[in-house]
């Protein structure tokens, strides 16, 4: 076994098996961009958002935040999900497969390979916005628990044993990814939801325009998650009744 099969953060090891030896590379660049977002989300700048600005907002609350970087423009948000931080984060981690079907969005999303409980490679496509026609993408993902909640965090990879069915989709490079779920002080069966996100969109698309759209897909799929979650609520409400 190499010693890319295996990585450890937050006491939790992830080994690949044999036959997913072939995902080493992925692994360790999940493990990379694990590193960069809770530094990210550690930082006192971005709890503040010095160094960010104002985005994009709805009349909901929501609001986006930006700040250019060399690789494009990275935006981020903050919100509340109506369940506790382990059922977001089961949900969020296992229920990629279904998104097509509550998130108007995606077009297609699966997995590729599940390796190890706590590192998988997926893919997904969204849905064409405004002039920008769908993406597709193939990302390895990582979680940990740390402290009283999880982050989540994922970055493009190539799996060269990977064919995409979906022709004509431009594949776009996700430099970073990340979730912070953590139990909400005020209502402990909630969870406050920090989302950071860059991606290259690739394609010849003007900057201007790549970063007016990257801050409005932002903010539609916290609306639709947030649905999501008060929906699911709303079922498991009904059955306890």
């Amino acid at each position: 076994m190499s010693e890319k099969s295996s990585l450890t953060i937050h006491g939790v090891t992830d080994t690949l098996e044999e036959d997913d030896e072939k995902y080493a590379d992925a692994l360790q660049t999940a493990g990379d961009v694990f590193a960069e977002v809770e530094a990210l989300f550690d930082d006192e700048n971005y709890e503040k958002r010095n160094g960010w600005f104002k985005d994009e907002s709805n009349d909901e609350g929501d609001i986006v935040y930006a700040k250019d970087t060399r690789h494009g423009r990275m935006v981020t948000i903050s919100t509340e999900l109506p369940m506790p931080p382990d059922f977001v984060m089961k949900e969020t981690w296992d229920g990629m497969e279904t998104l097509p079907e509550w998130n108007q969005n995606i077009n297609f999303a699966g997995v590729i390979a599940s390796p190890t409980p706590n590192f998988d490679i997926v893919t997904y496509g969204n849905n064409d916005v405004l002039v920008v026609s769908g993406r597709e993408f193939v990302s390895a993902r990582i979680w940990r628990k740390v402290d009283d909640g999880f982050i989540l965090a994922s970055r493009s990879v190539t799996v060269p044993s990977f064919k995409s069915k979906h022709k004509g989709k431009v594949r776009a490079h996700l430099h970073m990814a990340g979730a912070r779920f953590r139990v909400n002080p005020s209502n402990p069966e909630t969870t406050l939801c920090d989302v950071v996100m860059l991606a290259e969109l690739k394609g010849f698309l003007p900057k201007m325009l790549v970063n007016q759209v990257i801050g409005r897909i932002m903010l539609m799929d916290t609306v639709t998650n947030r649905r999501h979650f008060q929906d699911l609520k709303a079922k498991r409400d009904n059955n306890e009744d």
